[in-house]
């Protein structure tokens, strides 16, 4: 498959995981404020094979049970599998799209310059994590954070990161709220553990707002080849 192709698709699942984290934020917003009890859970899918499947109603209802239970500023599990979902989604792609030689790695390594290897190297520490975890605390395996320190040292940069952005002098064609508004974050890779807790290390505040930079990154770049910045 031609590299064009590859990044295609990885720039297009970065935004379709960015939509899903919305759309998927929406119910279970209303999920917490709407009782759907007596809703009907006879769901079913058909599959081009003329075949269906046919989901669990009492499963349905339990999961809508405990997300009209859950206080609103509390997360459900729901939107904690939607979200960290999408995290997921976007890292992988990210990091499978700054694999491909292409005028999109370029374009990153032109607009974040020496900040590149740093953001390379925590959307692949979140995607490593993310992928192998199955700990419901979100655990460290040595595997996660390996590689990566390993490629720090082998380039002779700093293992401790600290990553910054900011929307209205890196990326300004996207329009922030206000002029502070941007990413930070910082990982020490050289102190790294197994069974560290993975949110005391990155915050769940800032997989949201990196994931929102990966999309981000993509609409700016899509302007870019348009010729519309």
């Amino acid at each position: 498959m031609k590299n064009s192709v590859l990044l295609e698709d990885a720039l297009l699942l970065i935004e379709q995981n960015f939509y899903f984290l919305h759309g998927g934020e929406f119910f279970g917003d209303i999920s917490k404020r709407e009782d759907f009890s007596q809703s009907n859970f006879n769901i079913k899918r058909k599959f081009d094979t003329n075949q269906t499947y046919s989901f669990n109603g009492a499963i349905i209802k339990e999961i809508l049970k405990d997300a009209h239970e859950t206080p609103q500023e509390d997360i459900t599990l729901f939107e904690y599998f939607v979200e960290f979902s999408a995290f997921r989604g976007i890292c992988m792609a990210m990091v499978e799209a700054l694999r491909i030689q292409s005028n999109f790695k370029s374009f990153m390594e032109e607009r974040l310059s020496d900040q590149y290897e740093d953001f390379f190297d925590i959307i692949s520490f979140v995607r490593n994590v993310l992928s192998h975890n199955i700990h419901a605390q979100i655990k460290l395996n040595e595997k996660d954070y390996a590689g990566t320190l390993k490629r720090i040292r082998r380039m002779k940069r700093d293992s401790n990161i600290l990553f910054n952005l900011i929307y209205a002098r890196d990326l300004p064609e996207i329009g922030a709220p206000d002029f502070n508004y941007g990413v930070t974050c910082s990982v020490d890779f050289s102190s790294l553990e197994e069974n560290m807790p993975f949110l005391d290390i990155i915050s769940h505040w800032e997989l949201m707002m990196l994931s929102e930079l990966c999309f981000n990154f993509v609409m700016s770049y899509k302007m870019h080849e348009d010729g519309n910045i």
